[in-house]
């Protein structure tokens, strides 16, 4: 592999194990050009292996709202989610061609992962509703397309893919356990950051990897 693309691809992975030491710190410019970057990284690494392009939309999708999500207040949070959310989509039109739907009737893990996706996004649905007020219809939208983006992700094939997937959705639901149950100043809040920052990135780095040197989805 080219010695520019590994460079990038270490340079994302420091720039990520840094910003652990940032969670805890206020809101401003600063923080939010840090928390992008690692994920700005990957999809500058997955652009000089020649991924594929809905590869590169998710990773800027994800970026872009990494730096939302890096201020606080709630139209900062909204933007931040309609960015994941059309990550999300980017990711499943990516996996779409290479879809194996009885792999997952036939193998037992993956149906019994699949059926625990929906139970649990269902859970979390019921008991965030009315603590998400307002924004339960978009929080609702949301939860659709991570399930749809892990179920394609188990449905392809490969492990690593729905370990990403997995990696994913457990983050998500910590920022959401974050916002709308605990709140962001509380205790909790800040044992929950390094777990989610921990998770995202973790199936960021995991899905890139996988995905760019994947056959069935490459080209």
């Amino acid at each position: 592999m080219d010695f520019l693309a590994l460079a990038v691809l270490a340079a994302s992975i420091v720039l990520a194990l840094g910003y652990f030491r940032w969670l805890e710190r206020p809101a401003s410019h600063y923080r939010a050009i840090f928390k992008t970057l690692p994920v700005l990284l990957l999809a500058g690494y997955a652009a000089l292996s020649g991924a594929p392009a809905l590869l590169l939309a998710a990773l800027l999708l994800g970026a872009i709202g990494d730096a939302f999500l890096a201020y606080d207040g709630k139209p900062a949070f909204i933007r931040g989610l309609a960015a994941f959310l059309l990550a999300h989509l980017a990711y499943v039109g990516l996996f779409w061609p290479a879809l194996e739907p009885e792999i997952i009737i036939t193998e037992a893990w993956r149906y019994a992962a699949a059926w625990t996706l929906v139970i649990v996004f269902s859970m979390m649905l019921f008991v965030l509703w009315k603590p998400a007020g307002a924004l339960a219809p978009p929080v609702a939208a949301y939860a659709l397309a991570i399930i749809a983006m892990a179920l394609s992700a188990l449905a392809v094939g490969g492990v690593s893919l729905f370990a990403g997937a997995a990696l994913f959705t457990v983050s998500d639901m910590a920022l959401a356990i974050q916002t709308f149950l605990v709140g962001p100043k509380s205790p909790a809040a800040g044992k929950l950051r390094p777990l989610i920052w921990g998770s995202y990135y973790a199936a960021q780095l995991i899905l890139t990897l996988a995905i760019a040197g994947l056959p069935l989805l490459a080209g």
